[in-house]
């Protein structure tokens, strides 16, 4: 198969950032309605500071797009930046 003819790698987003913790129930309502049942998920990392908690939103090929939404919904809760990264499987 050529490259021209070759299937588009099945990227993944994650995007992580951080929230405070007295907003984290208000954050996480914001994304579930957001979400509305689409298969994105919310992760939380083990954090030694709990007043500031790292989040992470990950977004499976095909909802990619569904993120700048999500942007926009979950702006008022994010502390600094939100940090967007795209992987795809390994081959081979």
């Amino acid at each position: 198969m050529s490259a021209a003819n070759s299937p588009k790698p099945a990227y993944e987003l994650f995007v992580y950032y951080r929230v405070r913790a007295d907003q984290a129930q208000a954050a996480q309502a914001a994304f579930e309605a957001e979400r509305a049942g689409r298969p994105m998920r919310l992760l939380q990392r083990h954090d030694p500071d709990p007043s500031l908690l790292t989040w992470m939103e990950v977004y499976p090929a095909g909802l990619l797009d569904a993120e700048a939404a999500m942007a926009t919904v979950m702006g008022p809760f994010v502390q600094g930046l939100r940090h967007r990264e795209t992987f795809e499987p390994l081959r081979g």
